[in-house]
């Protein structure tokens, strides 16, 4: 019975360690065994031995053989197909050169693209070829863009995700892109952004031969340049300049409403405020000719926003927008984003927030609807009606509200700059408790720190600030890095020029610290002697009017 067992269990164990050819055997085998043990006939220890190495033999033997068989079969067909892979790709790239050379025209190299199995490389080979004829006025081709064929090769860069691609986008070698003509190297740049692949080496050699060689770019290059440089937040301000200065030979004839709004749209997203360029599309608000629609305001007006940008233009024409401006004409978000902007601007108007914070329409937005970007606008929006409009008489977000719990967390880089700041101000005042740092303001925005002094310019401990409110002057401190200014003029992004607009009408005096002059690289000292500078100026201020602390 016991080697019934045991055969049972080597069966089991065979079956499951044998290629599937070798179980019929092994079980044959196990059954073969169990028989000679229940028969009538007397077996011997040594006849189990022998009859269990004859098993493990012939096993093995099995084992041995199969594998190498099918390895040998596996490999084999394995090598064919790879063979046969570099055999047809050869031979489609020797018929590529053969036709790539004998090619005489632009039409000529246009066919070669319908090639079956066009690589990547001959794709952009022929972009290459074809935009340098058209540039060199070989050709008289002249919306080449629009032909089918050179349409398919730049969907074979665009959509191709092979190992090839890869290595065309990534590759360390950036040598095989410098000799690529303007068009070329914008579609390159179109096909990082469909793929939201920030190939940094890549994007500055690209913008620095667009710069160097380029002439002029065409309205639809800017467009696409803008637009590129926005989804992969690239600023490059050598090439916006660049693109800035092509512009302005085309903002004023053109009368294409969208496409003037996608280009205002990524000059916003990438912080590039160039007052030239913002006043020729201001001058395009009053043209007949140009179809704008409601929403294509909205998206300039945010972006004036956006680059804090205002004018004598930009105030008349945002005089007649706020007053025929309906919150039935869009959705609510949508009017969210508008009254925010006109917030920023300093021309919106009670009736407006009044609108937006009006308790039907706010039930009707649930707190998870809205992310936290239109979170923080809102209650940019409720602070200003609270502290700012004078006339406002209409409601505000409940106290008990979810959206006052919301949590704002600061980037890495920005913390890095508070890390910093709190370093230097233990190091300066008598303790922690002289001032408070990163905290929220329930204005939808944190304050770097805070500290305040009396009359007679000495330090206060956080407790005693509201009893003495009075005789207290309250400082507060923003802490402001690369990300919080314009590119192109050095003045502050919309959203940190209201926050300071919030805190001065909270009676706050401001010390503004930039990376410039301010930074966590800096020993303790120094930024200690820079603090104290700015510290010794607000004294010599005089103090602003103060309301009830935060």
């Amino acid at each position: 019975m016991t080697m019934l067992q045991f055969s049972a269990m080597l069966y089991t164990a065979t079956a499951r360690i044998a290629p599937r050819s070798s179980w019929r055997f092994t079980a044959l085998v196990a059954c073969n065994s169990s028989t000679a043990v229940t028969s009538e006939q007397p077996a011997t220890n040594e006849d189990n031995n022998a009859n269990l190495s004859k098993i493990e033999d012939v096993v093995q033997k099995k084992k041995e053989q199969q594998p190498k068989d099918m390895s040998f079969q596996s490999t084999f067909h394995t090598t064919e197909e790879r063979n046969g892979r570099r055999k047809r790709l050869n031979d489609s790239n020797s018929v590529f050169f053969k036709q790539f050379q004998a090619a005489k025209s632009v039409n000529d190299l246009l066919d070669l693209a319908v090639l079956p199995n066009l690589s990547t490389n001959n794709a952009l080979k022929l972009i290459s070829s074809i935009t340098n004829q058209i540039n060199s006025g070989k050709s008289e081709i002249s919306d080449i863009e629009a032909d089918e064929r050179f349409i398919h090769l730049r969907k074979i860069i665009k959509s191709d995700k092979s190992d090839e691609v890869n290595i065309y986008e990534k590759s360390n070698n950036l040598s095989k892109y410098s000799q690529l003509a303007t068009p070329a190297m914008i579609t390159v740049i179109a096909s990082l952004r469909e793929q939201r692949d920030r190939n940094t080496p890549l994007l500055k050699m690209l913008s620095y031969n667009i710069v160097k060689y380029n002439v002029t770019l065409t309205l639809n290059q800017c467009a696409t340049l803008l637009y590129s440089m926005a989804i992969l937040n690239f600023p490059d301000k050598v090439l916006l300049e660049k693109i800035a200065s092509d512009l302005l030979k085309y903002i004023p004839k053109n009368r294409n409403a969208a496409l003037n709004k996608s280009i205002i749209t990524s000059l916003g997203f990438l912080r590039y405020k160039n007052t030239d360029i913002l006043d020729a599309f201001c001058d395009t608000l009053y043209m007949k000719s140009i179809d704008y629609k409601f929403l294509h305001y909205s998206s300039i007006i945010q972006t004036f926003a956006a680059l804090q940008y205002k004018s004598q233009k930009t105030n008349l024409f945002l005089e007649k927008f706020t007053e025929y401006i309906s919150p039935f004409e869009t959705s609510w978000i949508e009017w969210l984003d508008i009254i925010w902007a006109l917030t920023v601007l300093d021309v919106v108007k009670p009736q407006h927030v009044q609108n937006l914070l009006d308790p039907v329409l706010m039930e009707k937005n649930a707190f998870n609807q809205l992310n936290i970007s239109k979170i923080l606008k809102l209650l940019n929006i409720n602070a200003v009606a609270q502290f700012v409009l004078k006339d406002y008489e209409g409601p505000f977000l409940k106290k008990d509200s979810e959206f006052n719990n919301v949590s704002i967390v600061k980037s890495k880089e920005k913390q890095m700059y508070i890390n910093a700041l709190l370093e230097t101000l233990t190091e300066m005042l008598p303790s922690s408790s002289y001032f408070k740092i990163n905290f929220d303001t329930n204005m939808g925005f944190l304050l770097d720190a805070e500290y305040c002094i009396d009359s007679e310019h000495r330090f206060m401990k956080v407790e005693d600030w509201n009893e003495r409110s009075n005789n207290v002057r309250r400082i507060a401190i923003m802490m402001y890095d690369y990300h919080d200014y314009c590119i192109g003029q050095n003045d502050l992004v919309g959203s940190q020029y209201l926050y300071t607009q919030l805190l001065k009408a909270r009676g706050y005096e401001i010390i503004t610290l930039s990376y410039e002059n301010f930074s966590a690289q800096d020993n303790v000292k120094k930024r200690i002697n820079y603090l104290k500078q700015c510290m010794n100026r607000i004294k010599e201020m005089k103090p602003a009017k103060q309301m009830k602390s935060i």
